[in-house]
């Protein structure tokens, strides 16, 4: 039950961190990207590496890239190399229960039909070519799945966030039960000055895709 509660506050800490560091570069960095590599290796996160301390099978990684047809496609190539940076930094944290395989799933090959398989999208790269494949699968002990079909290249903020995300979800099939207890309108609300119903914080949105979310009172004592 300690694992289970580890890894699931590791991911809403990833959810909320993403939500601050996008705010913070949106108003502080507008234009710059922050590199916060070493020596060419990916750091990961205090929540991803609580998700990965809380792991109690090995989890099965499958890294399809098409590296002979990107060959010329430089952006891609080079955010491929980063997305394959990371998830070394993965499987070094996990010690040995992530099992990374790179694939490079070439026309007509039967690891191209492992990937159509596993439900990755393969992007023609001209009309009547061959497809590019760029995404992930993740299996675990029981057979589950859990895919990320392509990586968009604008989408590289979000990149740990989403293979997180996939890890949490192989690793622990049932959303964990999470208590909101705010005087904050984090739900929506109604704007008494515009007579207009205000939506929900986009974290809130994305907590509850991960959790099984519980609005509690301020007298609550326990998560019903």
């Amino acid at each position: 039950m300690k694992r289970v509660l580890s890894s699931g506050a590791g991911l809403l800490l990833i959810s909320l961190a993403f939500l601050a560091f996008n705010m913070v570069s949106g108003l502080l960095f507008s234009g710059a990207r922050l590199d916060l590599t070493e020596q060419k290796l990916y750091t990961i996160s205090p929540g991803t590496k609580r998700i990965l301390a809380g792991l109690d099978e090995p989890i099965n990684l499958y890294f399809f890239y098409s590296d002979s047809g990107a060959r010329e496609l430089v952006p891609l190539r080079n955010y491929a190399r980063r997305v394959e940076e990371l998830l070394r930094a993965y499987e070094r944290e996990a010690n040995g229960r992530i099992r990374l395989q790179v694939i490079d799933p070439e026309p007509f090959s039967e690891n191209e039909d492992k990937a159509t398989e596993f439900g990755l999208q393969g992007i023609p790269l001209q009309q009547g070519g061959d497809n590019l494949y760029f995404g992930l699968a993740g299996s675990n002990a029981l057979d589950g799945v859990q895919v990320i079909p392509f990586f968009p290249l604008d989408q590289e903020e979000f990149l740990e966030y989403d293979i997180s995300r996939l890890v949490q979800t192989l690793a622990q099939p049932q959303r964990p039960v999470v208590g909101l207890m705010s005087s904050l309108p984090l739900n929506g609300g109604f704007d008494m000055a515009s007579r207009q119903p205000t939506s929900p914080w986009m974290v809130m949105e994305e907590i509850r895709q991960q959790f099984d979310l519980r609005s509690l009172k301020s007298d609550a004592t326990e998560i019903p």
